[in-house]
């Protein structure tokens, strides 16, 4: 018999298996190869039909990144804002409370229309493209 001298095919990938466990468990997974992003395609439309109740919210002022409404059922001042979770949450003024609108939330530009009442909302969610469309927020009356 002849002496063998380096290694076998299989104790070089053997090697590797192990060598490539280790380098995953000290660089970490990604958590999007962990858990896929699941979407609910009908939570879009959910966040807009919440505030576009009829009569029940009217559009009071666009500050930064947040929506001011003026809630007509209950007489009081809500918001509309990102969280620092990225959900998009309706609050009182204070952003007290807790009402999930939408989740993974990236980015949201509110813009007044010329016209009263209308809200252009302008929504990036993770791994979707922007998202634009027009909210109803006249109030009563409209």
């Amino acid at each position: 018999m002849k002496q063998r001298a380096g290694f076998t095919l299989i104790e070089a990938l053997l090697a590797l298996g192990i060598a490539a466990g280790m380098f995953v468990l000290a660089s970490g997974v990604d958590r999007v190869l962990l858990r896929p992003l699941r979407q609910d395609p009908v939570a879009w439309y959910q966040m807009v039909q919440v505030l576009e109740q009829p009569g029940r919210y009217r559009v009071t002022d666009v500050d930064g990144r947040q929506l001011n409404l003026q809630d007509q059922q209950k007489q009081v001042t809500r918001v509309v804002w990102v969280d620092r979770k990225h959900v998009l949450r309706l609050t009182n003024q204070n952003h007290q409370g807790y009402y999930p609108l939408l989740r993974r939330v990236e980015a949201v530009h509110w813009h007044l229309t010329k016209y009263p009442g209308l809200v252009r909302l302008n929504l990036k969610q993770e791994r979707l493209p922007w998202q634009t469309t027009i909210l109803d927020l006249r109030g009563e009356g409209s």
